[in-house]
């Protein structure tokens, strides 16, 4: 292979990366937004407000797992 090809495909996938890493970031801030806003809601079923914060904490649990391993892949590239 070509080392420019190289070096295009790294540019390509660090900038992907870093598209991505924001649209997890803009994920995680909404759902502890919704989290925040189920609290000071009146739900319209009773189970409803249990059912929010399992559910969006959880959510939240997750983005933040894959946002910590996307924050460390970038990490890794933007420094070696």
């Amino acid at each position: 292979m070509d080392s420019s090809y190289v070096k295009s495909e790294e540019k390509e996938s660090k900038l992907g990366e870093w598209i991505l890493f924001f649209n997890i970031l803009l994920i995680f801030i909404w759902l502890i937004y919704e989290l925040y806003a189920s609290f000071n809601t009146e739900p319209s079923y009773r189970w409803e407000k249990s059912f929010n914060i399992v559910g969006l904490s959880l959510g939240i649990i997750f983005v933040f797992i894959f946002l910590v391993a996307l924050a460390k892949s970038l990490i890794k590239k933007t420094f070696s």
